[in-house]
């Protein structure tokens, strides 16, 4: 018979055994596709896996894929829902906007899968998708996309795409539902820039100076929890999301599912400078490549650039104008958050397109109500951004300046090595040349010497005189020879999904990813910091003005051990 302090201690260890272990980092690699946008690798169906490349969203919540016979999908392998043994039809037809496209089609639960680096995969079955049968001009589904990722919450239901789509239709929400003793879903964004630039197409326009975009590395998502290594942890801000806006960027002025308040910005242009003070509503969004803003806010920045002026190309074709601007613009925006500020300069915001003239990437909203802002993907190729999606309560994002890789530690080690090495070597030269010189001086002294010695000698001496002998003996010296030492003497095509079709007819399984470097390779350089604690402020403006909670920090549960993948 146990005791109760037994039973007790066995119930104790029943309990941890079964408590959700917090899963380790997985790591997806991004690549650039030819129309410039970030995709990584996704299988669709539990049975006969169809391959596909996927771009990402944080504005909306809904994934989607074009279905065969898609209208206006061009470019890009097609889903066959006759080909799966698991996806399940939804009553219901969907309408998305997003950018200056929309998409629509059926409904469906599915089974998907996220490669990851080391070849393996992350699984998320039971996926609400959107099944797009028609595409507008602008829309995802194009050069090599075949789906978009919604990495928003849907934690506000909605009926704006056409069915009553809520938290659990999400990535998150489903991921709860198989793991119930889970508190957070968290991920880290680290990316590279991309060289799209404004336009006057449907299409995103690349820079004609661009290298191939086959195969770009454009930077890794980390999964289930951010990279520690990769940037400064007790640099991180922290912002609330937002919600009850009426003012986004999305279709009928809907919010983006994960806008948060930051603190304002300032602009430096030349001997110029402007600056908003108010709190502002942004949404960080890698699927838009550059920075955009209310036209006003723009118009401000751009008419501080002399000879700069608005132009109808945009990389948000419809919604936002750009402007051309000197080539030999000096620009740097700031973006205030708390005590951090994060800085990008015309570098990343100065844009040639390729004909002698220049643009710059960022961008106006045409639509006047729009108050919102949208850091695209080359404003944060310069900090590290983390976002966690609790089970309850707020969402929140955070940002945090970037470490250094320890590949360019010790590039700069080596560099500083060498030169001190190489300064060494030549004083250690200097000196055994001035040892030997006056090495061979004091040879040359003492070997004259000698001589004079022995001159004075013969001069001095009296040979003698021996009776008897027919001859004289000379006394012989030798003389003196002083010895002198001597001394030796450099995954996948952007073109083609990017684990190839794993058709078990073909009988040819996807090939790995490469794993993706976490050591150095290609890492962004540490953005410049601004070291002011303000900018003179030859205009201020005052923007939109909010409350906003004040930062919090995630829930503690841990995701520093080590442990299984999520399932």
């Amino acid at each position: 018979m146990f005791s109760t302090k037994t039973v007790l201690v066995l119930s104790l260890c029943a309990s941890y055994a079964l408590a959700f272990t917090p899963p380790a980092r997985l790591d997806i690699p991004l690549l650039l596709s030819p129309g410039g946008r970030p995709m990584m690798g996704v299988g669709m169906s539990s049975g006969q896996v169809q391959n596909f490349n996927f771009t990402f969203t944080t504005s909306l919540g809904y994934t989607a894929v074009a279905g065969k016979g898609c209208s206006g999908c061009s470019n890009t392998p097609l889903y066959d829902i006759s080909l799966s043994s698991s996806a399940k039809s939804l009553s219901g037809q969907s309408a998305v906007s997003l950018g200056s496209g929309n998409f629509q089609g059926s409904v469906i639960k599915e089974d998907c899968k996220i490669y990851i680096a080391n070849g393996s995969s992350w699984a998320y079955p039971n996926q609400t998708v959107v099944v797009s049968d028609n595409q507008s001009q602008a829309s995802p589904f194009e050069e090599s996309i075949s789906g978009l990722l919604g990495l928003g919450t849907l934690k506000k239901a909605t009926n704006a795409a056409g069915f009553p789509a809520s938290f659990d239709d999400g990535l998150y929400g489903q991921y709860y539902i198989r793991n119930p003793d889970a508190t957070n879903f968290t991920f880290g964004l680290a990316l590279k820039r991309t060289p799209v630039i404004p336009g006057n197409s449907s299409s995103l326009t690349i820079a004609p100076d661009s290298k191939s975009l086959a195969d770009s590395d454009v930077g890794t998502v980390h999964w289930l929890q951010p990279d520690h290594s990769a940037y400064q942890a007790d640099q991180v801000q922290w912002r609330s999301v937002q919600d009850s806006i009426t003012s986004g960027y999305l279709a009928n002025n809907t919010q983006p599912d994960l806008t948060v308040q930051l603190d304002g910005w300032t602009a430096k242009l030349g001997s110029n400078n402007v600056a908003v003070t108010d709190p502002i509503l942004v949404n960080v969004d890698p699927y838009f490549p550059g920075i955009y803003m209310p036209m006003q806010q723009a118009r401000l920045i751009h008419d501080a650039i002399s000879g700069s002026q608005q132009t109808q190309l945009s990389t948000i074709p419809g919604q936002t104008n750009a402007w051309s601007v000197p080539c030999d613009t000096q620009m740097q925006f700031t973006v205030i958050i708390g005590q951090q500020r994060f800085t990008v300069d015309q570098s990343i915001l100065v844009v040639d397109q390729g004909d002698g003239q220049c643009l710059s990437l960022i961008e106006g909203f045409t639509d006047s109500s729009v108050t919102q802002y949208i850091l695209g993907q080359n404003f944060m190729s310069q900090l590290y951004v983390i976002f966690n999606i609790p089970k309850d309560g707020t969402a929140i994002v955070g940002f945090a300046p970037r470490t250094v890789s320890s590949t360019r530690s010790r590039d700069i080690g080596a560099i500083v090595g060498g030169t001190v090495g190489g300064v060494a070597g030549v004083v250690a030269l200097g000196l055994l040349a001035f040892y030997l010189i006056r090495r061979r001086q004091d040879n040359s002294f003492f070997k004259r010497a000698a001589e004079i010695e022995e001159e004075h000698k013969v001069a001095s001496t009296v040979e003698p005189y021996t009776f008897g002998q027919n001859m004289v003996a000379h006394h012989q010296v030798d003389p003196f020879s002083p010895h002198t030492p001597g001394f030796g003497s450099p995954p996948a095509t952007a073109h083609a999904p990017l684990l190839g079709m794993h058709d078990p007819a073909h009988g040819v399984a996807p090939p790995s990813y490469e794993e993706a470097s976490e050591s150095g390779v290609a890492s962004g350089s540490r953005f410049p910091r601004d070291s002011k604690a303000g900018y003179r402020r030859d205009t201020v403006m005052t923007g939109m003005t909010g409350g906003g909670s004040p930062p919090v920090s995630p829930n503690e549960t841990s995701f520093s051990g080590a442990g299984s993948s999520a399932v």
